[in-house]
């Protein structure tokens, strides 16, 4: 669904709340919150800034590598991202699949067979679209092959998740 951020003054917003619902009462136009937002921009595997791209999360790391032009002429962070494009990257974003049962949130700790700390995930929800717990993590690269099992620290159960492909609304991902 398309989406739009409207910034109005505050003595404004009442107004402009209730002839936008007006409008499009006809369409079935219905409100939704931040957690709706989040999801939709999930499954479509955009990024948010502050998860899955930041100060401390290079494009490249979060797979938009596509959106940095290394050739063009000097910017702030290329000598950086130049450099972790020649030597490979440490970490990236993988998509997973929770195959224990459980909801992956931001922040928790995703380790490996040993349960060494490999990374952390960045997003995760249970996908109304595809009615399974999924995610995004920054991982260790030596883990982040498709079809990888990883382990995810939820509270203090440590539950199986296995790396799968990020484009997780597209025809071939299996629900």
């Amino acid at each position: 669904e398309d989406g739009f951020e409207i910034y109005c003054r505050p003595g404004d917003v009442v107004k402009l709340w209730q002839e936008i619902m007006a409008a499009g009462k006809d369409r079935g136009l219905i409100p939704c919150g931040l957690g709706s937002r989040d999801t939709l921009r999930f499954e479509a595997n955009l990024p948010l800034y502050g998860h899955e791209l930041s100060e401390d999360i290079s494009p490249l790391e979060a797979g938009y590598g596509f959106c940095v032009k290394l050739d063009k002429e000097d910017f702030k962070g290329k000598s950086a991202l130049k450099s972790q494009k020649e030597n490979g990257l440490k970490r990236k974003i993988v998509g997973f699949e929770l195959i224990d049962k459980g909801i992956a949130r931001a922040d928790y700790t995703v380790t490996n067979e040993l349960s060494q700390e490999i990374g952390h995930v960045t997003t995760g929800y249970k996908s109304p679209t595809l009615d399974k717990a999924l995610g995004l993590a920054l991982i260790s690269s030596d883990y982040a092959g498709i079809g990888n099992e990883i382990h995810i620290q939820i509270r203090n159960k440590t539950l199986k998740a296995r790396v799968v492909s990020r484009k997780f609304l597209n025809k071939n991902y299996k629900k």
